[in-house]
């Protein structure tokens, strides 16, 4: 290869290098769904649906999931529209999503009846929950970081309903 056309494939390269990280666009996090997992006698868990949407040229990978989700406290407790914490945490496993690409991951979310108090005392009468998530995901592409909010609330039915 001559050296001519070696620094013009230098240039090529970096004028690419340069074009994909100014035009650089922030992934999407979408919660599609929250489903029951499992429930026991004490808690049980629940398996957050999060998409993962890739608009960019180059691959992405999403990692350092912090969320936060909560679930609506009943009609006639004193605060009609209180929302009671039923997790937090940080999902750490990495999500790797390639150009232009979504990918769905399954985040299991543990709890506990005793923290739920009047929200759980409704879920047993309605067999429903009214949730709400919310929190960051740190999406790493070409060098640089970003972190990505997310927030979603809906309802799944659980134990049948009435």
């Amino acid at each position: 290869m001559t050296r001519r056309t070696l620094t013009l494939t230098i240039f090529a390269l970096l004028a690419f290098v340069s074009a994909a990280c100014t035009g650089f666009k922030r992934p999407e996090i979408e919660l599609e769904n929250v489903e029951i997992g499992s429930l026991g006698l004490t808690g049980g868990t629940v398996l957050v649906n999060v998409r993962v949407t890739n608009p960019n040229p180059i691959g992405v990978r999403a990692e350092d999931l912090r969320y936060e989700l909560f679930i609506r406290a009943p009609r006639d407790s004193a605060n009609e529209n209180a929302w009671q914490r039923m997790s937090s945490g940080t999902y750490n496993e990495r999500i790797e999503v390639g150009a232009r690409q979504s990918r769905t991951v399954q985040v299991p979310v543990d709890f506990r009846y005793s923290e739920l108090g009047d929200a759980f005392r409704s879920v047993l009468r309605s067999g429903q929950i009214s949730y709400r998530a919310n929190g960051t995901v740190r999406v790493r592409a070409g060098g640089a970081s970003r972190e990505v909010p997310f927030r979603k609330t809906g309802s799944v039915m659980v134990l049948g309903g009435r």
